[in-house]
């Protein structure tokens, strides 16, 4: 029996090679665009869970309240992991680290070989916590000792040329002005490609409490990070439960709420909205996953509307069948079949397919994707065909199994009414999602280009910055005035931390006459050098920058406009501020600027002069000479501080990185969009040939009376033009409410004008008209004596 069905497929598809080829194409289009989504997503979806403890590892987050609002952070006090690990018995371990963002670079000397390396600061118990493999040492006591360094693989070979027999050299380590020996006390994989983390080496945090002992101070807020793991069969609900009671009892804060996030969630639920879980990265797996699903639907539409539309040559097939005692069954099975044998056949040329492009599409996600061929895929691979081959089928095979042969052999049969309604039902469906993508399309790109355009409050153009390490830390005034001699730069100064993407935490210990005291407003605060507010471009609102000139400028603060909106200060210039203890005067008001992305409003800013507390120097160099000006940039550091590696960056890639996952969206939407418009048009193009096929005699006795090309061409078209005008009305409410949805996570963004319906709507019809144009002109061409001589 299957080899007959076999047989009866293999033999109708060769037989109407149009038919197949159309099918093959959409589907196989259709499912490699799946396979490429499934890939990426699931490549999302691994980012951090490869730890053997994963369901126990969870990130020690806080809500602090202020005015009325929570604010979510995981910036947690020195010493909560400490604190957590003595009160509460569920804790098996807890580690504090570092964030990574603290540290750029860091140079590692091995006798005389130098190289640059990314490190961290951690607890003594991080690799009994996290799955970093050790290939030398041991995880019970590698850090045990405030002097160990525990580096990678790579990093060893770099140093040693060797991973073996390591263990107990020497190294000396420097960054900003602070270097330190360090013994070789293990050597770790080197990290996997799912890991948020990415450092060549760990310091204990031992070191940096003799480095920097205020910054342990017995507070729940601060910079570091802490992680815990529970240990086995803990309740998670119930272990929650008393974090509020302990960050009353042990930091006196009422006010903030501590909570768990499992650590794996870190990287896609990154997004809080007062104090609530409001999306992150996932929002885009679901969105991709959705049109992944719709666009695997439109291609088995293509394969329902070109089955039902065909359904009349097969319709005695299917009456002598029944006649000789088939049963309605046996033919649901043999039309299924027909579909399952094309989603297979789609199948393979979908491999092939994202085998050409898998290597295209890893560049633009910016991963290293390869299909797995474990359970798990092969599974999904198998899942995706049925699927297809099932839903394409479904519908033909009920729909011509349910003709009785006595309808069927007298040629009674209809190709209209209910049938020609659900297949326009699904056209109309068809272009509505692809239209809804070509106006998702351009709303992204145009608040992509918003965001590259808009004016940021400062030029982030031409801006170079590096760490001051060794002499240039030291030194850093007589490198800061070589380094502004130079050709090519046009000014410099020096910043404590990147003005965008930086890893400060907002302070609340600023107060002023006429404050609320029960509203407790954050401050971003920078400490910067002389010079660093002009070399940025910020424009002042009102007063003056900080300037040599005036010897009181060691205890003044600059301000941007939203800090004294919040602070309902009028003539702010000259008015007196506190940061505890600590008096400060104001001598100049910033217009705003955008240190924080465009998804988030400005915040209140405060500069301070603290030439000493400053690590980065930062230099705007002259547009058009950037390679002459960099290379006597290094050359002067090379001279200046002689031993170290010289790694710089620009102020607009940080810039640019905080729009990645937009332009990630925006570019696979792009193409996405387009392939599902191409394979709509497939099943179009079927359609109209079909149409055209089946009033061949209708349109020859037409031209004989004597109808024109024109008007066979407007006769052929005008049902298709309605129904994609049909779909455009429907989706332009569907498309304006979704890309408004997504536009209300920018704080600044575009306004969606009628001009993005009307191009949406124009390049949909003009598509329309291209696909079937052919097939409607080609049919007014053809001599009417061929249409009519079987008559």
């Amino acid at each position: 029996m299957f080899s007959n069905y076999f047989k009866t497929t293999w033999r109708y598809l060769l037989k109407d090679r149009q038919f197949t080829i159309l099918n093959l194409v959409g589907l196989s289009t259709g499912m490699a665009c799946t396979l490429l989504i499934c890939l990426w997503i699931s490549d999302e979806w691994q980012t951090d869970r490869f730890h053997k403890n994963d369901q126990r590892l969870f990130q020690v987050m806080i809500n602090e309240k202020n005015a009325g609002v929570f604010s979510t952070t995981q910036g947690t006090g020195g010493v909560v992991g400490e604190i957590m690990q003595k009160q509460l018995p569920e804790v098996e371990y807890t580690v504090t680290t570092t964030p990574a963002a603290w540290f750029q670079q860091f140079s590692i000397s091995w006798k005389d070989r130098t190289v640059g390396a990314t490190g961290n600061l951690v607890g003594k118990d991080y690799f009994k916590m996290f799955s970093y493999p050790l290939l030398q040492g041991n995880k019970e006591n590698v850090l045990a000792d405030k002097n160990s360094v525990v580096i990678s693989a790579q990093l060893a070979r770099k140093l040693f040329n060797t991973i073996h027999n390591v263990i107990g050299r020497t190294l000396e380590w420097k960054w900003a002005s602070l270097s330190r020996q360090c013994t070789v006390t293990g050597v770790f994989e080197d990290m996997p490609v799912h890991s948020t983390s990415r450092f060549d080496f760990v310091l204990s945090l031992d070191i940096w409490k003799d480095i920097m002992p205020v910054t342990l101070a017995s507070t729940s807020t601060g910079p570091f990070n802490t992680y815990v793991m529970l240990r086995k069969g803990t309740d998670v609900q119930r272990f929650s439960e008393k974090l509020p009671a302990l960050l009353k009892s042990q930091f006196k804060d009422s006010s903030s709420v501590m909570f768990m996030r499992k650590y794996a969630d870190g990287y896609l639920y990154d997004k809080y909205e007062n104090g609530v879980q409001a999306g992150g990265r996932i929002s885009y797996l679901r969105l991709f996953s959705i049109i992944a699903l719709f666009i695997l639907v439109i291609a088995c539409i293509n394969f329902m509307n070109l089955s039902t539309a065909k359904a009349s040559g097969r319709m005695k097939e299917i009456g002598v069948k029944k006649s000789l005692g088939a049963a309605r069954r046996t033919l649901v099975f043999q039309f299924l079949g027909e579909s399952l044998f094309m989603s297979i056949a789609a199948l393979l040329i979908a491999l092939l397919m994202v085998a050409l492009l898998l290597p295209r599409f890893s560049e633009m996600t910016g991963k290293q994707l390869l299909p797995q061929w474990d359970i798990r895929f092969i599974a999904a691979v198998l899942g995706i065909t049925l699927f297809t081959g099932l839903l394409a089928g479904s519908y033909p095979a009920l729909y011509l199994s349910r003709f009785a042969p006595s309808v069927t052999l007298k040629g009674k049969f209809s190709n209209t009414g209910n049938t020609m309604w659900i297949r326009k039902g699904l056209v109309v469906f068809q272009f509505v999602v692809s239209v809804i993508f070509i106006i998702a399309v351009m709303v992204v790109y145009k608040q992509v280009q918003f965001v590259q355009s808009r004016n940021l409050g400062y030029n982030k153009d031409n801006i170079v910055y590096f760490e001051m390490e060794g002499r240039v830390g030291e030194k850093k005034e007589a490198f800061l005035a070589d380094l502004k001699d130079l050709p090519g730069v046009v000014n410099a100064s020096s910043i404590e931390q990147k003005i965008v993407l930086s890893s400060f935490l907002p302070t609340s210990n600023i107060n002023w006459e006429g404050k609320n005291l029960d509203n407790q407003i954050r401050f971003y605060e920078m400490p910067v050098n002389y010079g660093l507010i002009e070399t940025l471009g910020i424009q002042m609102a009102a007063g003056r920058a900080f300037s040599k000139d005036f010897s009181t400028d060691s205890t003044a603060v600059v301000l941007n406009e939203a800090a004294i909106k919040v602070m309902g200060l009028t003539d702010p210039v000259g008015k007196i501020i506190n940061r505890g203890n600590t008096a400060l005067h104001i001598i100049g008001v910033t217009k705003n600027f955008h240190f924080n992305s465009l998804h988030e409003e400005i915040r209140p800013f405060i500069f301070n002069l603290a030439p000493a507390q400053t690590l980065l120097i930062m230099a705007r160099i002259q547009q058009g000479r950037e390679q002459a000006t960099l290379a006597g940039i290094q050359q002067l550091y090379k001279t200046f501080n002689p031993g170290y590696s010289f790694n710089y960056k620009f102020l607009d890639n940080d810039y640019q990185a905080q729009y990645a996952s937009e332009k990630l969206v925006a570019q696979l939407s792009g193409y996405f969009a387009g392939l599902t418009i191409i394979i709509s048009c497939l099943g179009l193009f079927g359609l109209a040939a079909f149409t055209a096929e089946r009033r061949r005699k209708e349109i020859g006795i037409r031209k004989v009376l004597g109808a024109t090309v024109g008007n066979v061409a407007v006769m052929l078209s005008k049902d298709f033009l309605q129904l994609i005008l049909i779909a455009v009305c429907i989706a332009f409410p569907l498309a304006w409410w979704a890309a408004g949805e997504w536009l209300q996570s920018f704080a600044y963004h575009i306004h969606i004008g009628v001009s993005v319906f009307l191009a949406a709507g124009a390049a949909t019809l003009g598509i329309t008209l291209l696909t079937i144009g052919f097939q409607a002109l080609k049919a007014g061409w053809t001599n009417p004596v061929k249409s009519l001589r079987s008559e």
